[in-house]
């Protein structure tokens, strides 16, 4: 081999050689690279597990929370529909007495009403047609009944001159409502 051969030789193995270094390098660069990136990935992996296990924990609590409330609501509204009822009910059970204990219960809320002087009572034209004739005795001293029928349902108004007290079953029941729902919800639930 002549000199130019040789050193051509030599700058063949001195190139592969670097060749194979660089190309060793390179590839311990890219399996550190490839390294990292798994345990970043890993991590980013890990993190977005974690962050939706909480999501799905937040969204569980706010739906246990949700049917919670809808069902205090359900049940407050059925006890509601049900004390309504139970108002209903009685204002039904007052239309349903007897001409004799509708008109003593009448008698009774107009005593109970009583103001000085004489209290005129003006009834409704289907009371007006059922009352008894023995109802102004039973009224007592104080009060006289209008032969004039009042544009009511039932029960009565009374009138002392210019002050008129509303004793319509509506009034007095809208009158009580508040404790009348207490009582009812007491007695029904405790």
């Amino acid at each position: 081999m002549s000199g130019v051969e040789k050193i051509i030789a030599r700058l063949n193995e001195e190139t592969e050689s670097q060749c194979r270094e660089t190309e060793f390098n390179a590839r311990k660069k890219a399996a550190e690279i490839v390294a990292r990136a798994q345990t970043q990935g890993n991590e980013r992996i890990k993190a977005a597990e974690a962050e939706a296990n909480k999501r799905s924990e937040r969204i569980l609590a706010g739906a246990q929370s949700l049917v919670s409330a809808n069902s205090r609501k359900a049940r407050l509204a059925a006890r509601v529909a049900l004390i309504d009822e139970v108002l209903e009910s009685a204002a039904r059970s007052l239309h349903e007495l007897s001409d004799e204990a509708y008109f003593n219960a009448l008698a009774g809320l107009a005593n109970r009403n009583k103001q000085e002087g004489i209290g005129e009572m003006l009834l409704c034209e289907r009371d007006l047609k059922r009352m008894p004739k023995d109802f102004i005795d039973k009224l007592g001293y104080g009060f006289k009944v209008s032969p004039v029928p009042a544009p009511i349902e039932d029960g009565f108004v009374l009138k002392y001159g210019e002050i008129e007290i509303n004793c319509t079953f509506k009034a007095l029941f809208s009158a009580a409502e508040q404790e009348l729902r207490a009582r009812a919800n007491t007695m029904l639930f405790g």
